[in-house]
């Protein structure tokens, strides 16, 4: 009777996974081959891959070729990964109002830290604080802040020059773990912007600020099982109470925005920086706001420093590296910054004239290109009718349920050969709209793309002024990338040579 009872209960979870994972087959969508019981995740799930690969191998899939769009299984999720640029536009952009939220979630009750912040709260709470928000991160206000960042350039600038005092006297290079600079510089300029604070990590690598960066990802158990829960069973979140961050990331940032808070406001200093816009909110937003929520502030913030530090890091350590493997392309772009320096005032360049280098530029957009940031994007349909998708369904009636998530693999897009791009000023007007997409599109596009740009800009500037980067034999033949991280980010070290040849 036992043996029966297991066959029986293995013969019926047989016939619920193959009528589970033929749903996308039974309404005539093209679909990708589950695997029992995880679905098109299973490389991800191992640890095989990070979110960003697992979403390109999707995009890359026989049954996904030539098709606007795919069915896929996100675990038990039934969801679309979206191919057709002018179909990713009308999710993104036209038809927003249908897909204004993502489908992550966390406990919007408990988790008041990690439900607040612009990425993962729902469309009400989104569009009050993208209003208050959008004036922070516009142009002018950007400008402003490159006077903070020049500060921290220097700082990244004087702590290679003790790296290269600590390689002897006479030395003339050095070997660097180059992810590892790129997050100190980035950890202190999102530490000086978000909270006015010198957070000094390129002077004390093991400063606080930087281990609690580190500290924010590290893969602890508890931790797995809430961002698990919040991506993959969100309707599960307010159940088993999911936090974003830690309780030692939690305290630190209630902590550290209550203490900068109060000291300048009792001060009255300014510093173009997101506590001045803080403050301003206190006192002149209604009692109503959502200004006045418990923690809404340290919500911005944690959230900006987790964000923030690791996606320009990130792309400083992408283009360090593929500059020493291409040194043409290195010293075509070393003459540009010296021809600038040339104009330039004690060594240094001013706003107009770093944003307007157009070499560097098309250098960033290639790595954005090669490394986007956000690997992936997913919105959730959240028409209370669904959304009617038979206009590409190529004659066929369909309706994409309320609640079903659609993925963009960015990566996917980018590294497409069919739509690829070249980023020359007179190759950037006949790309396809929305085949590039570093920094999302649409509404809930990220805010802050104009001072990521400026942050990684800066980083690598104050860095190749002085210093031309080679392969060296820790140098990884190519590229992997960190399977535990939301983000794309490289995995281990990436070790490259600093040459001291100041322009």
């Amino acid at each position: 009777m036992f043996i029966f009872g297991l066959l029986l209960l293995l013969l019926l979870a047989w016939i619920w996974q193959r009528w589970h994972f033929g749903y996308w087959q039974r309404l005539g969508v093209p679909q990708t081959p589950a695997t029992p019981f995880v679905g098109n995740v299973w490389r991800l799930l191992r640890g095989c891959c990070c979110f960003g690969d697992q979403f390109r191998e999707l995009y890359e899939s026989a049954a996904a070729k030539g098709e606007a769009y795919v069915g896929i299984h996100v675990l038990h999720n039934h969801a679309l990964l979206l191919r057709e640029p002018a179909l990713i536009k009308r999710i993104l952009i036209e038809d927003f109002a249908q897909f204004s939220s993502r489908f992550e979630t966390t406990d919007a009750i408990g988790d008041t830290m990690g439900s607040q912040n612009l990425f993962f709260s729902k469309y009400e709470m989104w569009r009050e604080t993208h209003k208050i928000f959008a004036p922070f991160f516009a142009a002018g206000k950007v400008r402003h802040m490159f006077g903070l960042l020049q500060q921290i350039g220097r700082q990244l600038e004087q702590h290679m020059a003790r790296q290269l005092a600590a390689s002897g006297s006479s030395a003339t290079a050095f070997e660097l773990e180059v992810k590892q600079l790129s997050a100190l510089f980035s950890t202190d300029i999102i530490a000086s912007l978000a909270f006015g604070l010198e957070a000094n990590c390129l002077q004390q690598p093991d400063a606080e600020f930087r281990r609690m960066c580190i500290e924010v990802n590290e893969p602890r158990p508890k931790r797995l099982l809430h961002l698990f829960t919040m991506f993959f069973f969100p309707r599960c979140s307010r159940q088993l109470r999911t936090h974003l961050y830690s309780e030692e990331y939690e305290r630190f940032m209630r902590k550290s925005m209550n203490w900068v808070m109060e000291q300048r406001a009792a001060s009255g200093e300014q510093r173009h920086d997101l506590i001045d816009i803080f403050l301003q909110l206190q006192r002149n937003q209604p009692p109503e706001s959502v200004v006045h929520r418990r923690d809404f502030y340290v919500a911005q913030a944690a959230f900006l420093l987790l964000a923030g530090f690791d996606t320009s890091s990130s792309t400083i350590t992408f283009a360090l590296y593929e500059l020493a493997r291409q040194p043409a392309i290195q010293q075509r772009l070393r003459q540009e910054l010296a021809a600038a320096l040339l104009g330039g005032v004690s060594g240094e360049l001013d706003y107009d004239t770093l944003s307007g280098l157009p070499y560097l530029r098309q250098v960033v957009d290639e790595v954005l290109r090669l490394y986007p940031p956000t690997a992936f994007l997913d919105r959730c349909c959240n028409a209370k009718a669904g959304y009617d998708l038979s206009a590409w369904s190529r004659g066929k009636p369909l309706r994409l349920p309320p609640g079903t998530p659609v993925y963009i693999s960015v990566l996917g897009l980018h590294r497409d050969e069919q739509v690829r791009k070249r980023f020359a000023p007179e190759q950037r007007a006949q790309h396809q709209p929305m085949t590039y997409l570093p920094f999302g599109a649409g509404p809930r596009g990220c805010l802050g793309t104009l001072l990521g740009l400026l942050e990684i800009k800066v980083g690598l500037f104050y860095i190749l002024k002085n210093y031309r980067v080679e392969s060296c034999p820790r140098t990884l033949p190519e590229m992997k990338f960190d399977a535990k991280s939301f983000v794309l980010t490289a995995a281990g070290g990436t070790y490259l040579r600093f040459i001291h040849e100041p322009l």
